[in-house]
């Protein structure tokens, strides 16, 4: 049943990002997105009670619960900095130009706000999370050994944005026909795998799922902010 879920896992996130893609500037926002997050997380719910997962094991146990979304919070925002950092100061050193998104450039302030505010808890981070960090990762706990839960479920998420992936560095400097832009996917893939193994240690940890959910919050919504308020004019790179 595990590894039904661990496929199903991946072919969502796939066919959600193909079909849904085009309702949204910025990824997973849209109310389509939303609406599929409510579905996803339906679904998760039918799996857990089928692999007969408790609140415990889904990282739902309530105590604990605001101290975990605290550190998990202060963890998304210094994730956030150093990635945007990295993506300011590091990556253009490398790749010799700016490294943009280009829907951030498509979007008011008003929209980026609704966008990090709702759209993006409602239609990305807490399905992922539920999906992932509880029902997948406690399934997996059950069945193999912590080291290998944690790269199976770093893998299932990485391939679950695979599309995404791919997606997203198209929409930036360095997409298609850049001579970076598969260099660049294998990278964001890799990043993926290794924060999805992440979230999963950090939520076995602090045995939260409140944890993951906050940072994975505050780790896009500062990235997504970094970015646009650093944004480099586009008449400077005329």
């Amino acid at each position: 049943m595990i590894w039904i879920y661990a496929s199903v896992l991946v072919l969502w996130g796939n066919l959600a990002s193909s079909l849904l893609g085009t309702t949204s500037r910025l990824p997973g926002g849209s109310v389509e997105f939303a609406l599929a997050g409510a579905a996803l997380v339906g679904l998760s719910l039918a799996f857990a009670r089928a692999l007969g997962l408790d609140a415990a094991a889904l990282g739902l146990d309530r105590v604990g619960f605001a101290r975990a979304a605290a550190v998990g919070a202060a963890l998304g925002l210094a994730g956030a900095m150093a990635a945007v950092g990295a993506l300011r100061l590091v990556a253009p050193a490398i790749v010799g130009q700016p490294v943009e998104y280009a829907p951030l450039a498509q979007v008011t302030e008003l929209e980026l706000a609704r966008h990090v505010a709702v759209l993006l808890p409602l239609g990305t981070v807490m399905p992922e999370e539920f999906a992932f960090r509880g029902v997948l990762l406690g399934g997996l706990l059950r069945r193999l050994r912590q080291r290998d839960a944690l790269i199976f479920s770093g893998a299932a998420f990485a391939l679950w944005h695979l599309g995404v992936a791919m997606v997203t560095v198209d929409d930036t400097t360095l997409g298609s026909p850049s001579p970076w832009f598969a260099l660049a996917v294998v990278v964001a893939l890799a990043v993926v795998l290794l924060g999805g193994s992440a979230l999963a240690w950090i939520r076995i940890r602090t045995r939260s799922l409140a944890t993951t959910i906050a940072l994975h919050w505050l780790f896009n919504a500062g990235l997504l902010l970094g970015l646009s308020y650093t944004r480099v004019p586009a008449e400077c790179c005329r």
